[in-house]
């Protein structure tokens, strides 16, 4: 099955806005996370969505 890039892309994209707005939801419900997972989450998410703005650009060309 061949999917566009761009597929991948938004589903990339929402995969690390939806990370992040989880970390958000459970920070704000009181619920307490190690610095440095909530650290390394913030940094997959924005990994995530670097990486589908990528495959945007590239599935464009």
């Amino acid at each position: 099955m061949n999917l566009p890039d761009w597929v991948y892309a938004f589903a990339s994209v929402l995969a690390g806005a939806v990370l992040l707005f989880l970390c958000w939801k459970k920070r704000q419900q009181g619920v307490r996370e190690d610095r440095y997972v909530l650290f390394g989450k913030i940094v997959i998410a924005l990994f995530m969505i670097a990486f589908g703005a990528l495959l945007f650009k590239v599935g464009k060309a």
